[in-house]
């Protein structure tokens, strides 16, 4: 055999154990992947829980502690504030929307998976802001905001320079944004998730 079929000969058969490699290193990757699909799942939707009820807890510690805030909610009556998806953990994707009822506020809060999510999950919570306080819906929403916030007491200390803004979307100007940073917490979920505080 010539050299030129010799080295011929190597390079199939490294190539067809590449190939195989390949195929194996797939393989493993899919059964990893169907593997850990119920866990993953469980995580996206204990996260978008948490952004969604944080998010509007944060929204009605902003209205009390800013006035221009709360001023620009009354006036417009309906006002609509997301946070950049770009710059939040995850990619996640998070609205809230207030919306003026004579004396209280109701606070709408939406969180959706990233993009590069595999398995999309999303959260929606509500609750109302009055002169006396925070009221819920329901007892389970009102089960759900004890939650998120004792496990936002417990969390990890939030990093400042990772600051959320809350402001009106489709980068049209807001007189009166507000703030929150994410902090990280394990009392949601068995892998950790991330809550959001109101700047202080």
């Amino acid at each position: 055999m010539t050299m030129r079929k010799r080295l011929l000969s190597a390079a199939e058969r490294a190539a067809k154990y590449l190939i195989f490699a390949a195929l194996f290193a797939s393989f493993l990757f899919i059964g990893w992947r169907i593997a850990t699909k119920g866990d993953y799942v469980e995580h996206e939707k204990a996260q978008c829980e948490a952004f969604a009820v944080s998010a509007a807890l944060t929204a009605a510690d902003a209205l009390l502690e800013n006035e221009a805030l709360a001023r620009l909610a009354a006036e417009l009556k309906k006002a609509e504030f997301a946070a950049d998806h770009m710059k939040m953990p995850g990619n996640n994707v998070i609205s809230v929307t207030i919306s003026a009822d004579g004396d209280d506020f109701i606070i709408k809060s939406k969180a959706a998976s990233g993009w590069n999510s595999r398995s999309p999950q999303s959260a929606e919570f509500e609750l109302r802001l009055t002169p006396g306080g925070i009221s819920y819906g329901s007892e389970v929403d009102r089960n759900r905001a004890a939650r998120v916030i004792a496990a936002g007491k417990s969390a990890v200390k939030p990093d400042k320079a990772k600051e959320q803004i809350f402001t009106f979307p489709h980068e049209r100007p807001c007189p009166a944004p507000f703030t929150a940073i994410p902090a990280k917490t394990r009392e949601l979920s068995e892998e950790a998730v991330f809550v959001l505080i109101p700047e202080r």
